[in-house]
């Protein structure tokens, strides 16, 4: 069935494309009825909190360059996540197909998560790429099926919680899953259709049974998911027919991240010496800034940075205003950040460290930035 759009709907729309309508040329993906219509919907049609946050997506999604990735099926969607990184498969998640109405069907096995050795091994801007970029390509699926089925869809998420342990509860992984949880959130609004919560151990059940849109679901949780998804959907291992050449087929199953893969600094080519390092000092509701020219194009600028204690908001932006780097709150505890960018435009390339969130502490950074020229031969 077609869903028609009321007059309120259509003048909505029509107005975020008139106040995005660079980010939207940008970004032409999102410039579609259904795709606006989630944004107003997830923010209860509040226009001006929308173009903000709407903005950071466009321009989030065209620095990472995530506007050019091919997300036109499930296997291309699953694969580019696991190429951002050799730990990705140790960040539990995938897609599996669609359920009967066209949604999309998500299957996050967070019972076989270790985040002590997952946050051990990447860096969060990375972690957050991978959850970014899996996001999108879940959106470009259900536009597809929302051009071909003239309706709003969204994703449906099993949450297989098999092999629970309290180590799921270690504070420093808790935090990162809320900042990941509520960043996805933040630019993917009115997506999740419904979650279903599989092989959940009581406590679990009892203390989230009264979640919006999750449903526990018992013993018999297999034929509950058949009644909405199709068996030929679905994997051996979550009861359905889809063929495989493992029960878990192309879902990411976690586990234990081996040593060899964990950031070591005695080991590290992207770690930088105490003698290579200047420093920072942002204090609290501040920001400093470290500005880098760059004359030819085609250069690399490359950074590496630590914080002293909690996190720091980093991003990169040209001197034109385009976006290198988008904002994300960042510390590295575990593992220190570092990355590049090819710098196509020359000009004054400003890294921003932003402690604005911060109500009494300062922050140290200690940081390296490289402007690697391209090579003249």
């Amino acid at each position: 069935m077609s869903q028609i759009l009321s007059e309120k709907e259509k003048q909505s729309i029509e107005e975020l494309r008139s106040r995005l309508s660079d980010e939207l040329k940008e970004v032409p993906s999102y410039s579609d009825d259904y795709s606006l219509l989630r944004w107003l919907i997830g923010w209860d049609y509040n226009i001006e909190a929308i173009v903000p946050k709407l903005k950071y997506l466009l321009t989030t999604l065209s620095a990472l360059k995530l506007h050019e990735a091919d997300f036109s099926s499930i296997d291309k969607v699953n694969h580019y996540v696991i190429d951002i990184s050799k730990a990705a498969k140790y960040c539990p998640g995938g897609i599996a197909g669609y359920d009967k109405k066209g949604n999309v069907v998500m299957i996050q096995p967070m019972g076989r998560s270790d985040p002590k050795t997952l946050l051990s091994t990447c860096r969060l801007s990375e972690m957050l790429k991978i959850g970014i970029s899996e996001s999108e390509g879940v959106v470009s699926l259900i536009r597809a099926n929302e051009e071909r089925l003239n309706q709003k869809l969204g994703t449906v998420i099993i949450c297989d919680l098999e092999g629970f342990s309290l180590d799921l509860l270690w504070m420093p992984g808790m935090k990162f899953y809320m900042l990941l949880l509520q960043t996805l959130q933040a630019m993917y609004p009115d997506i999740i259709k419904k979650i279903y919560v599989i092989r959940a151990p009581q406590a679990i059940h009892t203390a989230y049974n009264m979640v919006y849109h999750v449903e526990f679901l018992s013993a018999n949780w297999k034929e509950k998911l058949q009644e909405v998804i199709s068996p030929d959907q679905l994997f051996e291992y979550w009861g359905g027919t889809l063929q495989a050449a493992t029960p878990f087929g192309n879902i990411r199953m976690g586990g234990k991240v081996p040593t060899e893969l964990r950031y070591d600094a005695n080991r590290s080519a992207l770690d930088c010496t105490s003698e290579q390092l200047s420093t920072l000092s942002v204090p609290a509701r501040f920001s400093k800034t470290v500005v880098v020219k760059v004359d030819l194009s085609g250069s690399r600028l490359k950074w590496f940075f630590r914080v002293s204690s909690g996190d720091v908001n980093f991003s990169i932006v040209h001197s034109s205003g385009k976006v290198m780097q988008p904002v994300f709150l960042l510390n590295t505890e575990f593992v220190p950040e570092c990355g590049e960018v090819s710098c196509e435009l020359p000009g004054e390339y400003t890294l921003t460290f932003d402690n604005s969130h911060g109500k009494l502490w300062s922050k140290e950074i200690k940081y390296r930035v490289q402007v690697l020229v391209p090579d003249a031969s």
